[in-house]
């Protein structure tokens, strides 16, 4: 009785061993394969790395990623070439009478170049975000405290140019003089003296220097979109661009899809266009309290951004009242061939100006009157 367990468990021991060895041999046979084949693919992984997204840079370097945008993205290089040559051409100054159709030709490229302009320009402004954090990133071991008390990008750039590798900010307090307030200068001389930063090595230098320059490149380009938008904007619609400025106009153009779909929006949907839908997520995580509801692209003109809080809402509606008119005076222009010129623009916003002045008269004094008999 005792043999038949001892048998039994023999038995069951031996058949494990023989799965445990079935198992195995597929393993080892499917390993070799596996490596095999996986080590092309890491290799074509590497490859595509180093030669396809990146551009080729350096994987010793601090930030290569930050640089697709620039460096690698054909449609921002093609267009930044399309515009220098636009730019170039009207430097020229062709003197040729053009044709209504010419014309009609020449203002639907330019608006496609104005749309995708606005495009590349909303990723600058991201990319120039991005930026900003690689240099604080690369920064950050030499003066830590650095980015908490400045918080503008170019602000910090200049600042982390102009301290290099100093320890000691009292030495570089003219170069600080050039770029900062004497607020700014002694909060970050007082943070300085007692920063738990080290000196940087030659290649962590070299990485605050290359992050540097990428900024300012990133804001070339943005300053260079920018001026070719608000220099074609003005000669499209000059009465918006007279009313709100050449980049809102820019803006809502882009979003309404032309000039002749702009002149058709009404002066109430004109006040929301472009919102951001209110969400936790638009927010950021920040309270509502502070969010500009039911208020778009129109609310950055400056004739509603310089009123106190209690008139924006009220000079907005004034402002898109004007703007629709503003906008069918350009586009009936712009149909029937007449000059295109800025006088109703202008004539709008000197009387919004008028009105917001006059908004923030103080209120009269109350007469004292006898009371009746």
């Amino acid at each position: 009785m005792e043999a038949a367990p001892a048998t039994l468990a023999d038995s069951l021991l031996d058949d494990l061993d023989d799965l445990s060895d079935v198992e195995e041999q597929p393993a080892e046979g499917g390993g070799q394969q596996e490596g095999s084949g996986d080590q092309p693919t890491a290799g074509t992984t590497g490859s595509a790395e180093g030669s396809g997204v990146l551009g080729g840079t350096d994987t010793g370097t601090l930030h290569p990623k930050r640089k697709r945008l620039l460096n690698v993205d054909s449609s921002l290089v093609a267009h930044l070439a399309t515009i220098r040559a636009e730019a170039a051409a009207k430097g020229d100054g062709d003197s040729k009478p053009a044709s209504s159709t010419t014309q009609k030709e020449d203002d639907e490229r330019h608006y496609h170049l104005i749309v995708a302009s606005n495009k590349h320009l909303s990723r600058l402004r991201d990319e120039l975000v991005r930026a900003h954090q690689d240099l604080c990133a690369a920064y950050h071991p030499k003066f830590p405290e650095l980015e908490d008390l400045i918080l503008d990008t170019l602000q910090y750039r200049a600042a982390v140019l102009a301290i290099g590798n100093e320890m000691d900010l009292t030495l570089v307090n003219d170069e600080l003089n050039e770029v900062l307030t004497s607020n700014q200068i002694l909060t970050v001389t007082v943070a300085g003296s007692t920063t738990a930063g080290r000196k940087l090595t030659d290649a962590e230098m070299d990485a605050v220097k290359d992050a540097a320059e990428y900024i300012e490149s990133v804001r070339e380009a943005q300053a260079e979109l920018t001026s070719f938008v608000e220099g074609r904007m003005e000669g499209l619609a000059p009465s918006v661009c007279a009313l709100v400025g050449a980049t809102t106009a820019a803006r809502l153009v882009a979003l309404a899809g032309g000039l002749a779909e702009l002149s058709r929006i009404p002066s109430c949907n004109l006040q929301v266009i472009g919102q951001v839908k209110q969400s936790a997520a638009a927010r950021g995580g920040m309270s509502a309290a502070h969010s500009r509801p039911h208020s778009g692209v129109l609310m950055e003109c400056d004739l509603v951004a310089k009123c106190p809080n209690y008139l924006q809402k009220k000079a907005l509606k004034t402002v898109a009242a004007k703007l629709a008119l503003a906008a069918r005076c350009d586009y009936v222009n712009v149909e029937s061939g007449r000059a295109r010129t800025a006088d109703a623009g202008k004539k709008f916003r000197a009387v919004i100006e008028a009105k917001i002045e006059k908004w923030e008269e103080p209120d009269k004094a109350q007469t004292v009157k006898a009371l009746p008999k």
